[in-house]
C-alpha cells in the first residue's frame, strides 16, 4: 500500500526511477480499486434495469441512460469515470519511471497515448465503418503488444547502481532500512 500512496504523492513526476515493487503494487491496487468501482456500478445498473418499471425506457429509447443509469447508479458511474481520469497521470508517470529504472526512455509511451487519441478522433469524424473497424483492430493489436511488452519490462530487474535517470531506488530503500 505504501507504494500506491507513493505513486499518488509523486503523481506527475516523470523523472527518476521506480523499482519493480512500486510499479506492480501501484498497478495492482489501481486495478483492484477500478474493478471494485466497476463491479458496484455494473451490479447497480443491472439491478436498476431488471427491477425498474422503466426497463423498456432504458432498453429502447435513450442509449445514454442505458450506460449511465439514474440516481445512485449514476453517482457510481461518475465516481468510476473520475477515478479513471485521475489515475491516468500517476499510471503514466510510474510506467515512465519504471522504464527509466531499466535504462529505457519513457518518451515512446506517448506514442501509445497519441494513437489512442487519434483513434478516438477518427471514430468521431469518420463515417466509414470499414475504416473504423480496421483501425480499431490495428490499435487493439498494437495495444496488446504494448501490454505484453509492459509486462516483460516490468519483470526486468533495474540497473544496478546509478544510471542516467538517477540512483537505484532499490539500493536507496535497502540502505534506509539498515
Amino acid at each position: 500500500m505504501k507504494y500506491f500512496i507513493k505513486c499518488w504523492k509523486h503523481f506527475a513526476d516523470f523523472k527518476g526511477r521506480a523499482r519493480r515493487k512500486e510499479y506492480w503494487m501501484f498497478l495492482l491496487f489501481n486495478y483492484i480499486i477500478s474493478f471494485a468501482l466497476g463491479m458496484v456500478y455494473y451490479v447497480g445498473l443491472i439491478l436498476q434495469l431488471t427491477n425498474s418499471a422503466d426497463a423498456e425506457y432504458y432498453s429502447g429509447g435513450s442509449s445514454s441512460m442505458l450506460w449511465t443509469g439514474g440516481g445512485l447508479v449514476f453517482v457510481f458511474f461518475c465516481i468510476m469515470v473520475i477515478y479513471c481520469w485521475m489515475s491516468l497521470i500517476p499510471t503514466l508517470a510510474v510506467i515512465v519511471r519504471r522504464l527509466h529504472d531499466i535504462g529505457r526512455k519513457g518518451t515512446w509511451l506517448w506514442l501509445l497515448v497519441f494513437l489512442i487519441l487519434f483513434y478516438g478522433i477518427l471514430l468521431s469524424n469518420v463515417f466509414s465503418v470499414t475504416v473504423v473497424v480496421v483501425v480499431g483492430i490495428l490499435i487493439t493489436i498494437l495495444s496488446m503488444g504494448i501490454s505484453v511488452l509492459m509486462i516483460v519490462l516490468g519483470c526486468i530487474d533495474g540497473h544496478k547502481g546509478e544510471n542516467q535517470y538517477g540512483p537505484n531506488p532499490k539500493e536507496l530503500e535497502e540502505a534506509e532500512n539498515k
